[in-house]
Parts: structure tokens; sequence; C-alpha cells
């Protein structure tokens, strides 16, 4: 190889890209995992704590 140099910071470069690639999808796919939506709340929810407030 005429330039083992420039072949050798093309080669890192690619390997580089190729971690980073694959650290954004397993990010990607812990994000979704971790935080699944919240429960949707019913107007029954909302009546129950004002019913506690109102007692105490």
């Amino acid at each position: 190889d005429p330039e083992p140099e420039r072949t050798l910071r093309k080669l890192l470069k690619a390997a580089r890209l190729a971690k980073e690639i694959t650290q954004e999808v397993t990010l990607t796919e812990r994000m979704g995992d971790d935080n699944p939506p919240p429960p949707r709340r019913t107007m029954g929810d909302y009546c129950r704590r004002t019913a506690r407030i109102r007692f105490l």
C-alpha cells in the first residue's frame, strides 16, 4: 500500500462510525422499553383524589 497512514485513518473512521451507529440503535431500543406510557386518567381518578381532600 503506497499510503498506509491514509488507509489506517479510513479504517479507524469506519470503525468509529460503526460503533456510533450501534450505540445509537441500542439507545433508541432502550428508550422505548424503559418509559411505557402513563396509564390513561379517567374522571373517576380525578373525583377520587378530590374526594379524599374534601373529607380530611
